[in-house]
């Protein structure tokens, strides 16, 4: 199993029902959350709070000094709301764009120093900042879901949609089957498949490529897709392209094991969930035809504006929309659960459940300073 690098100089007074604060340092948003567990075990949330920094705007494997700005600004305004919202220490864990970038951990490092010295209404508290692994990621996604009672009906298919990767984990409580971390978050599907806009077609219209319900993706009723419409396009390709990998790299456990249902975390799950309740609110459940719906409402209602779409960015929502859909099929089209609770939940039990786990090298232990009003 994967461990969090928890320093011990920061869990080893950590005591139930005190607050902490965590950030999920993803590709495209900082999230946080403020958290306890109390003393009969139950998980409690305060506060959440995301703010979009884009890491891999320019690609992956480099930060430019704007990229740098804004995501330590990022951190400074979650520091403070920390703070407003009783939290005793902040822990932050880089993914797929931190991990890719050379410099990430002098960078979090020094961080971690000028966060832990910020004073926000007479307050400071100590900050430890580092970047972790997929398979930690994964490890620590499935740990906060299982501490939630979110595994005991029995197999189930755990898929986390981030910036630069993807998360799936195949388990049933502590056991797991299969754990992978993939190359495939929103913005690599960006690039690999782009909206092409063909400037001497003409307007595209909903009515003129409609994709029927029993019909898969790659696979368009009525002959080949309609030129005009680029969204549809890149929703195939990124479709096609995705079914494969996920059949490589998940069929075979999914067919030995069968799992219930697909555990769809925050994100671009949330954007389905309310999308179903908006249009779908007949739905008991999200199933495979209705992230299908999905679907042909990114590829045919865009440009157009979609309310019930909104955070995300209307390119995302097409190759979002096929990614699940990818993976429905692949899973033999069993329903979709959607729970809020992901990476910053998850790493915020941990240190709760597992507050002796080995530390790995601190990353910057904090020394409190005389007339720190947290001292003492």
């Amino acid at each position: 199993m994967a461990l969090l690098p928890i320093n011990r100089q920061l869990t080893a007074s950590l005591e139930r029902g005190q607050r902490i604060a965590v950030v999920d340092l993803g590709t495209n948003v900082f999230g946080l959350v403020v958290g306890t567990l109390d003393a009969d075990g139950v998980p409690h949330w305060f506060h959440r709070a995301n703010i979009e920094v884009a890491l891999a705007k320019d690609g992956f494997g480099n930060l430019s000094p704007a990229t740098l700005q804004r995501a330590e600004a990022a951190l400074q305004q979650h520091t403070n709301d920390a703070i407003d919202h009783g939290a005793t220490a902040l822990f932050g864990y880089g993914t797929s764009a931190l991990r890719q970038w050379p410099h990430a951990e002098s960078w979090l490092q020094d961080c971690s120093l000028r966060l832990s010295k910020q004073v926000h209404q007479g307050r400071r508290i100590p900050c430890e900042l580092c970047t972790i692994s997929g398979e930690t990621e994964a490890e620590t996604i499935r740990y906060g879901l299982q501490a939630s009672g979110l595994l005991d009906q029995g197999p189930v298919l755990i898929n986390d949609i981030g910036g630069g990767s993807v998360e799936c984990v195949l388990c049933w409580k502590d056991s797991v089957f299969l754990a992978v971390s993939l190359p495939l978050g929103m913005r690599r599907l960006l690039q690999d498949f782009p909206v092409h806009f063909n400037p001497n077609a003409g307007p595209f219209h909903a009515e003129d490529d409609p994709i029927h319900a029993d019909t898969r993706p790659n696979e368009p009723a009525g002959g080949p897709t309609h030129p005009q419409n680029p969204y549809l396009r890149a929703f195939e390709e990124c479709y096609s392209s995705l079914r494969a990998v996920f059949e490589s790299e998940l069929g075979p456990a999914l067919l030995a094991h069968q799992p219930l249902h697909i555990v769809g975390t925050d994100g671009p799950y949330e954007t389905l969930a309310r999308w179903a309740q908006a249009y779908r609110p007949e739905a008991k459940q999200i199933t495979r035809s209705l992230c299908q719906a999905f679907g042909q409402a990114a590829t045919q209602t865009l440009p157009h504006p979609h309310p019930s779409l909104h955070p995300l960015a209307t390119d995302a929502i097409v190759h979002a929309s096929a990614l699940m859909l990818a993976l429905s099929d692949t899973a033999q089209g069993i329903p979709i659960v959607v729970t809020d609770l992901s990476l910053r939940e998850g790493a915020l039990l941990t240190h709760f459940l597992h507050p002796k786990r080995p530390a790995q090298t601190p990353i910057s232990p904090v020394v409190p300073e005389p007339n720190d009003p947290n001292n003492g």
